[in-house]
């Protein structure tokens, strides 16, 4: 059989322990809706702290070798208009005004881009590499394409 596990849940911290009595511990903070996990406790002693913002949002996460990545919310959207890691390097992510992801640039410079129609379906994307997929769509009412074509014209 696999795995059991027990949880102790307390006002602060969730406790994870496994049939093998290995433990890890979530550390949360806030109340109700805006409860988040700031600090997981690995079995292996390792630690992961996640920082948010006031409205629960993630700002940034630190690794157990004290990197850190920070998030960039929209300020209105909340959705992540940029990663930057460790090293300084960012990626960038743009939307339309459906909340759909139109492209995002990578910290290698190279960009993916996306094209949707009136009823907001994915009809296009341009990998890193310029290969293009088009998505079809055999009904007006579908959200799941019928066909995809490849860069090659492969349906």
């Amino acid at each position: 059989a696999g795995l059991s596990y027990t949880y102790q849940y307390e006002k602060d911290r969730i406790t994870i322990t496994d049939s093998l009595d290995r433990r890890e511990v979530l550390h949360t903070q806030g109340e109700g809706g805006l409860k988040r996990v700031v600090k997981k406790e690995h079995a292996d002693g390792s630690v992961m702290q996640s920082q948010f913002d006031a409205v629960g949002r993630l700002k940034a996460q630190t690794d157990a070798a004290g990197r850190t990545t920070e998030y960039s919310p929209d300020v209105v959207t909340g959705l992540i208009t940029r990663i930057t890691t460790p090293d300084g390097r960012a990626s960038a992510f743009y939307y339309n005004h459906h909340n759909q992801l139109t492209s995002a640039t990578g910290t290698d410079g190279l960009e993916l881009r996306r094209e949707y129609d009136e009823s907001g379906r994915l009809i296009q994307e341009t990998a890193h590499n310029g290969d293009i997929t088009r998505y079809r769509y055999d009904n007006p009412h579908s959200d799941l394409p019928c066909a995809t074509e490849d860069a090659t014209g492969r349906r």
